[in-house]
């Protein structure tokens, strides 16, 4: 896990102005990777890394790395689990090695592979190629999106980082703010991944690789998630493969060079992770996180779990109140209101002084449940009610306080199936109160509307489709790798291995929940390990900002709508939000507390990364 850069001359005329911009970007990023930071440079290419060292520990693993016999120059940022295997097919080919690492196997897979290379791959990884001998770029993102790439394209050069703010550092010019992703954020509390905070930005997409020859950029898509079922083998037989394979993608990523925990919450995921990581490596160390809040608090589930499973278990207690971490996050990173990345990265902090790799749950949701949406659009969704968009559109546009109680989940899928579900956000009836002009986007409804057509034949399982292309590494996954790596700590992922993935979404969904349970292969696997069903739900990383923003964090809020910033930089309407912040002291609403907090985001990220001021709290 690492942090790359680099700057891609279009018309070969790179200076040392250049590398100077290069060299300020990988220190803005060198919590990204303490451990090394180099440059190598022609003048066409200035390509650089930051390393967290994980596999082969020794200064010839550093990158940038070159092979000169196979004429490629590389920077790699993630982990290739079957870089092992990979090796011992090469080797057999002729190929020769002079490090263990896995970034010295996926150059030699380059040359052997060629353009075909990520279909090879198992992993998470963003990396950038350069040949020497056609002068071309090969670049390529893993499937998922678990690694970030940001990327700027202009007329003269291509730029490259793993954070927007080294991206920032490459480029001369002023950033542009984009409205359309505060529009989006305001609505689902992050930025989708088709666009960046910042017109001039690109992101990378999941599953693509891109070539740079002379002045084209041409992208490609190497996978693309399966959306039909061809599987319908029952659950017994299903919950078996799915089980047998954790067992080999778990044991595939507790191989590192460096100690190895696994984070352990009270959820399925992480227990089941963890469960299996003991099996394999009976020392493993689970950690979990204390919040010391009730509401919060996952300590004595993961307790009796650890404790049943006899796995050696540390509790870390963090502050899910310490706004300023979220100051601290922002002055790299885009904006991103998904509050459990305070506490995710305060856990992370604490764990990092001990080991540099985690297992996560990650992903667990998404995969094997989709979060009970598929059963319940096969219960209520499958003849809406209204069919067309009018009557939805009416409710929606209902105050935020009566909107709740007319469109609930249930509800909405009764009355218009999957569109119905998709049509509400968090503006939905607010929009006029946040934005002085301007037009709702709701982008998530329009994935779910295109992917209607893929889903034919199993309408039920869209929400899997929808959840991989947004929420997924909009959010969850960026918000992982931005907390953990701010620390230093390098986070995998399991449930995300595409192998795993693509069993599950090619199987039917009386196959994964016969019974119409929410994830019942993962709790069945659950149950047997611990010898009793999964009790109550997953509280998750949460931290009540529903409750902080009644009081201080609402007063920071309003101390920040009072100056005229985020009106001119966002198009906020401070009075309607002011409006909405006076409701929720009053009488405190989750659907008010997500758009406060959301603006509160975006209030602090102008400050400390777009003007580059220091931001400092007081609590009243």
């Amino acid at each position: 896990m690492c942090g790359i850069a680099g700057i891609l001359s279009l018309k070969n005329d790179l200076t040392p102005s250049h590398l100077n911009r290069l060299e300020k970007s990988l220190q803005l990023q060198a919590h990204r990777g303490p451990d090394a930071k180099s440059i190598w440079a022609n003048s066409k290419v200035a390509l650089g890394h930051n390393r967290l060292s994980i596999i082969d520990l020794s200064s010839s693993a550093n990158q940038p790395f070159y092979n000169e016999d196979l004429g490629l120059t590389i920077v790699f940022n993630g982990e290739i689990y079957n870089y092992l295997s990979l090796k011992k097919e090469l080797k057999s080919l002729g190929y020769h090695f002079i490090t263990t690492s896995d970034t010295e196997v996926l150059l030699a897979a380059f040359r052997h592979y060629g353009k075909t290379i990520c279909e090879h791959l198992i992993g998470m990884f963003a990396f950038v190629i350069y040949d020497h001998q056609n002068q071309s770029v090969f670049a390529a993102r893993d499937r998922f999106g678990e690694k970030p790439f940001f990327y700027i394209h202009t007329d003269e050069e291509f730029l490259f980082a793993s954070e927007l703010g080294a991206l920032a550092e490459l480029y001369t010019r002023a950033l542009t703010i984009n409205q359309s992703a505060v529009v989006d954020l305001m609505e689902n509390m992050f930025i989708n991944p088709h666009h960046s905070i910042y017109s001039e930005v690109s992101i990378f997409p999941p599953g693509s690789q891109m070539v740079l020859d002379g002045s084209d950029l041409n992208f490609s898509t190497y996978y693309s998630f399966p959306k039909q079922v061809t599987s319908s083998i029952g659950f017994t037989s299903l919950k078996k493969q799915v089980k047998s394979l954790l067992y080999d993608i778990v044991d595939q990523e507790l191989h590192a060079d460096v100690p190895v925990a696994t984070f352990l919450s009270s959820g399925i995921d992480s227990s089941v992770i963890s469960a299996i990581a003991k099996e394999i490596k009976p020392d493993i160390l689970a950690v979990t996180m204390s919040t010391g809040d009730p509401s919060s608090d996952e300590t004595a589930d993961a307790k009796e779990f650890a404790k049943k499973l006899n796995i050696r278990q540390e509790v870390v207690h963090v502050d899910p109140g310490a706004l300023s971490i979220l100051a601290k996050l922002f002055k790299s990173i885009q904006p991103l209101a998904d509050a459990s990345v305070i506490p995710t990265h305060l856990v992370t902090e604490a764990v990092s002084k001990h080991t540099k790799v985690m297992l996560s749950g990650d992903a667990g949701d998404e995969v094997f449940g989709s979060y009970n949406k598929p059963n319940l659009y096969k219960s209520y969704g499958t003849n809406p009610i209204l069919g067309g968009e009018l009557g939805l559109n009416a409710l929606l546009n209902l105050p935020q306080k009566k909107i709740g109680k007319y469109l609930s989940d249930k509800n909405r899928f009764k009355l218009g199936g999957w569109k119905g579900y998709y049509m509400k956000n968090n503006l939905s009836g607010c929009f006029k109160e946040v934005f002085k002009s301007g037009v709702p986007i709701n982008y998530v409804s329009h994935v779910a509307e295109e992917l209607i057509s893929e889903y034919q034949g199993n309408p039920e399982k869209l929400s899997f489709g929808v959840d991989l292309l947004t929420r997924l590494p909009g959010d969850f996954l960026f918000k992982v790798d931005a907390a953990a790596m701010r620390s230093s700590l390098e986070v995998r992922a399991p449930f995300l291995d595409h192998r795993l993935v693509n069993l599950s979404l090619e199987s039917d969904l009386n196959s994964l929940m016969p019974n119409q349970i929410d994830k019942e292969i993962t709790k069945s696997i659950y149950q047997d390990f611990a010898g009793y069903p999964h009790r109550g739900s997953k509280k998750g990383f949460s931290i009540p900002y529903m409750t902080y923003l009644q009081h201080s964090w609402g007063d920071i809020l309003e101390g920040f709508l009072k100056e005229p910033l985020s009106e001119t930089y966002f198009n906020f309407n401070p009075v309607g939000l002011l409006k909405i912040l006076n409701q929720h002291r009053q009488i405190p609403q989750q659907s008010l507390a997500r758009v406060l907090f959301s603006a509160l985001v975006l209030e602090i990220w102008l400050r400390v990364f777009h003007l580059k001021r220091e931001v400092h709290f007081s609590f009243k």
